[in-house]
């Protein structure tokens, strides 16, 4: 029992590897990534939300959790990348929660928008790795352009 978890974990551990070597610009998928920004919703971001990121230098990967909500993986030049996001009626939004917080090579910066439908412009926390409760929590960073 205890060799079927190892080789599951293992397995896992190698696909969030390639993910991260495959994703974005594939001129160079083996080069370091020092910097690494997730970028997830809240329980009450609806469903139709998808998100992006480009920039020099960066490479991204956008999967969904269980809820559907997306989840923006940006990797590379994470600090410069202009990540936008937009819904099914043509609402666009943008953030710069990516700027915020120092990176270093030890752990990912994690940002979850709090949502509000009815806000033009709503808050990122921020976290830095997994087990760190909340970093910084940046007011009216995620804000609708259109």
């Amino acid at each position: 029992m205890n060799r079927i978890g190892l080789a599951l974990m293992a397995a896992s551990a190698a696909a969030m590897i390639a993910a991260d070597a495959f994703a974005g610009e594939p001129s160079d998928p083996f080069a370091p990534t020092a910097q690494k920004f997730y970028l997830e919703f809240d329980m009450l971001a609806p469903t139709d939300i998808n998100c992006d990121a480009d920039g020099p230098g960066v490479r991204t990967w956008v999967t969904r959790n269980i809820a559907g909500k997306p989840i923006l993986r940006v990797t590379g030049n994470a600090r410069d990348a202009h990540i936008e996001c937009w819904r099914s009626d043509g609402s666009r939004y943008t953030t710069t929660a990516n700027r915020e917080l120092f990176y270093n090579t030890g752990e990912a910066i994690h940002g979850t928008v709090t949502f509000n439908r009815g806000s033009d412009a709503m808050t990122v926390v921020l976290r830095r790795g997994e087990r760190e409760r909340i970093a910084k929590v940046v007011h009216r960073s995620f804000v609708r352009v259109k």
